[in-house]
């Protein structure tokens, strides 16, 4: 099958989070969802042991939240039109440990189902008090709330007659850039689930389940809006005894979807790093590529990396510090450009190094799970000992490493490649 782990391994117990139970997670190629088709891979993953990279992530503080905030019916200049909604509930490991201070971003349609965004045509009206964008940061226990309206359906064009149920988008970053997820939230009771592509996109019922959020009485506030409770779980640490009784598997990876920039801008960090007097920042610029080599307008990268003595950032500290995160939108060419420091070489908890890399995610319209891969530096000594890229076919390395533009090592060049000639190396993380 496209897409499917080159080298499935077992792991122990000190290499990372567990991966995803068969079924669980949808595959990359899904042929009832018309835009997969040439957004997917068609080579094998390469199986990409947990490193440090994976194992840590960005810290977010209150300083990064949009301004949308938790109630998405206010700050306009009057009240959106729709059914209000209350939607609450945790964050979870695997193991039902609650994931504290985790960033949780989501972005939906008004209640005539039309989205804020420029591609959205849709012959349905657009609420001028309605932007459809909140974000927050979880409680010590885990937990969230966001009050709404209730989204609408909308027509599709993915095959004949098509509706997506009503839905809410949610990205969550968790502890690690392994436990990175994006999904959808369902509500009960949907007439059109049985028929939509995106939510049947996985094989196992009981996690297709799980995306549908359940009617709350303790929630609902009298008169004004009903509660609807969603749990989200992430991947738990493969170090921790599995308990069968409290066992849940991470919730069921949706897509981005065409419009998440009405959810995600705020974040977008284009520029890592700024130059100074002694460290000349790395501009890299490439483009997004299909199966037809066309740019792909409606992608997003995100970016996570050490600083430039190799150590992995872990919050902020000092005046202007190296966060190590980025958040790219690509053009409407597919093309995209983002400015950072060349990081130094990681250390391994064993002593092994690896060589100055980016560690990348990728996620578009098309794709139901995120893509992972990795940019690597060109004239680095180290590249030929790291372990990762000695994972890859020689012959397909250098898709993961950037090209000097007109021999300048200080701007380069690096496209990705879904499918076809030239295919970028893309992990199963």
């Amino acid at each position: 099958m496209p897409g499917k782990a080159l080298d499935r391994e077992l792991m122990t117990a000190s290499s990372g989070y567990r991966r995803s139970r068969p079924g669980t997670q949808p595959e990359y190629w899904h042929p009832p969802y018309a835009s997969s088709e040439s957004r997917s891979p068609r080579l094998p993953l390469v199986f990409l042991p947990h490193t440090q990279t994976e194992l840590t992530g960005p810290k977010f503080t209150e300083r990064d939240l949009a301004p949308g905030g938790t109630d998405l019916t206010q700050g306009h200049h009057g009240a959106p039109i729709g059914e209000r909604i209350v939607v609450s509930g945790r964050v979870l490991d695997e193991d039902g440990r609650p994931m504290p201070d985790t960033l949780i971003e989501i972005w939906q349609a008004n209640a005539a189902g039309r989205y804020l965004h420029r591609w959205d045509q849709h012959n349905a009206p657009l609420d001028p008090n309605f932007t459809g964008q909140g974000a927050m940061l979880t409680d010590a226990q885990g937990g969230y709330r966001f009050v709404s309206i209730r989204p609408g359906c909308y027509p599709w064009r993915n095959h004949h007659n098509a509706w997506r149920p009503a839905h809410i988008h949610f990205s969550v970053f968790g502890p690690a850039f392994a436990t990175r997820l994006v999904t959808q939230m369902y509500f009960p009771g949907d007439p059109l689930l049985a028929s939509d592509p995106i939510f049947n996109c996985t094989a196992d019922e009981a996690a297709r389940r799980r995306l549908i959020a359940a009617f709350d009485w303790q929630t609902t506030i009298p008169e004004t809006a009903l509660g609807y409770r969603f749990d989200l779980t992430l991947r738990g640490q493969e170090a921790t005894p599995m308990d069968p009784a409290h066992f849940v598997p991470a919730t069921t990876s949706q897509t981005v979807g065409p419009f998440f920039e009405i959810g995600l801008a705020a974040l977008n960090r284009t520029a890592l790093a700024s130059a100074s007097p002694m460290h000349q920042p790395v501009v890299i610029e490439g483009r997004v590529l299909d199966a037809n080599g066309k740019g792909v307008p409606d992608a997003c990268l995100e970016i996570w990396q050490a600083d430039r003595e190799g150590n992995l950032p872990h919050g902020e500290s000092g005046p202007a510090p190296f966060r190590g995160f980025g958040r790219i939108p690509t053009t409407d060419d597919g093309s995209f450009r983002l400015t950072t420091v060349k990081p130094g070489t990681t250390r391994e908890s064993d002593g092994t190094t690896q060589a100055p890399h980016l560690a990348v995610s990728v996620f578009m319209r098309g794709l139901l799970k995120r893509l992972v891969t990795r940019i690597y530096f060109p004239g680095e000594s180290t590249n030929s000992t790291d372990a990762v890229l000695g994972r890859i076919p020689a012959t397909r390395r250098g898709t993961l490493v950037a090209q000097p533009i007109e021999g300048d090592l200080q701007r380069l060049r690096w496209d990705i490649v879904l499918q076809g000639h030239n295919e970028t190396v893309f992990f199963d993380c």
